[in-house]
């Protein structure tokens, strides 16, 4: 009797610790879809040169995401698959059996203040997201375009209150693999940022080959800030600084990106957000050619309508060139572009 009391007493026990972990594990999905139409007053495709709204006087599908997440004990999953032109064009690297997924990682609770993080996740770098429904102005900027997009590998956080400290080492930018990359090389990322409920500062690095060409190396140093002005109006600034050096000849490139944004709050459900964008590709016209050895100023004001989930965004911008690198109606050189675009986000 006193054998099977403590057989039975060990099982109840077991079922109880087992029952108080599950119950403190949780699992959450969400995701989200966008789509736009975009007319642009030189009737021509080819005058899209910022990311994701390249096509002229088409309702096109944007990206439709599905998130889901998983945590347990200090441990947790996160995982998120992207489908349509927007995670293609993010995934650029991937061949055709892994371009869903735009993020996969497992991160693990080293301490109260140190975490580890292992998988593929989006950049750190710069002040834009890739998920529409993230940002207030639908088109993206010149800096987020020709900055990285994601990165493959391990990074290590520590957090101290208001300060947080990461560091990593990743495959090279933008690739999954270091099979499809052709390099071994590796790349170096890094980021000091402070932040409270009303403003945030991040100080962000990465370093490393840019392959396939593993001759030739970027690095990028970044500032990201934000503050609440009032309960109505918030400022953004992200200054972005590339440089670009061949290992077997002298020759080196450079660009830089300073971008403001402003956001109010009309009413609960209305915004106003307006990015100015200035982009030097000057001294990069052999990495950049699409730019040629131009200065950008972009202008991008946006309307942000929400009606629960769903947001619409109608959406002017109007870019000039120092040279001509868009075209006119004629299909002639141009130093200016400008287009109307319509879009909408919904978040679940």
């Amino acid at each position: 009797m006193k054998k099977t009391a403590s057989v039975l007493g060990l099982l109840f026990t077991s079922t109880m610790t087992f029952a108080q972990e599950a119950s403190q594990s949780s699992t959450t999905f969400g995701g989200s879809a966008d789509l736009y139409y975009k007319y642009d007053f030189s009737s021509l495709s080819p005058n899209g040169k910022t990311s994701f709204t390249y096509a002229h006087n088409s309702f096109e599908l944007g990206m439709a995401s599905i998130e889901a997440s998983h945590t347990r004990a200090k441990g947790a999953v996160f995982v998120d698959l992207g489908f349509g032109n927007r995670d293609k064009e993010f995934t650029y690297n991937d061949n055709n059996s892994s371009f869903m997924i735009k993020q996969l990682y497992l991160t693990y609770q080293l301490s109260e203040r140190f975490k580890l993080v292992a998988g593929s996740f989006t950049t750190h770098i710069g002040y834009e997201l890739l998920d529409a429904v993230d940002n207030k102005n639908y088109s993206m900027s010149y800096a987020f375009t020709n900055g990285p997009f994601f990165n493959t590998g391990l990074k290590v956080q520590y957090t101290l209150g208001k300060w947080s400290l990461m560091a990593g080492l990743t495959n090279p930018t933008d690739f999954k693999t270091a099979l499809e990359a052709g390099s071994n090389q590796k790349t170096v990322i890094g980021q000091l940022a402070y932040t409270t409920n009303s403003e945030s500062l991040y100080f962000n690095l990465t370093t490393g080959s840019a392959n396939p060409a593993s001759s030739v190396n970027k690095t990028q140093f970044d500032i990201v800030a934000s503050k609440n002005i009032n309960e109505k109006m918030c400022l953004g600034f992200n200054g972005t600084y590339s440089l670009i050096k061949e290992d077997t000849t002298s020759h080196d490139e450079n660009w830089f990106a300073l971008v403001g944004y402003a956001t109010y709050a009309v009413k609960n459900h209305i915004s106003l957000a307006y990015r100015l964008e200035y982009f030097d590709a000057k001294k990069a016209a052999i990495t950049l050619p699409v730019l040629g050895e131009s200065k950008l100023v972009g202008n991008t004001l946006s309307l942000n309508y929400k009606t629960g989930n769903l947001t619409i965004i109608p959406e002017i911008r109007i870019d000039l060139s120092s040279e001509a690198v868009f075209l006119n109606t004629d299909t002639n050189p141009s130093k200016s572009n400008a287009y109307l675009l319509m879009a909408m986000t919904y978040s679940f």
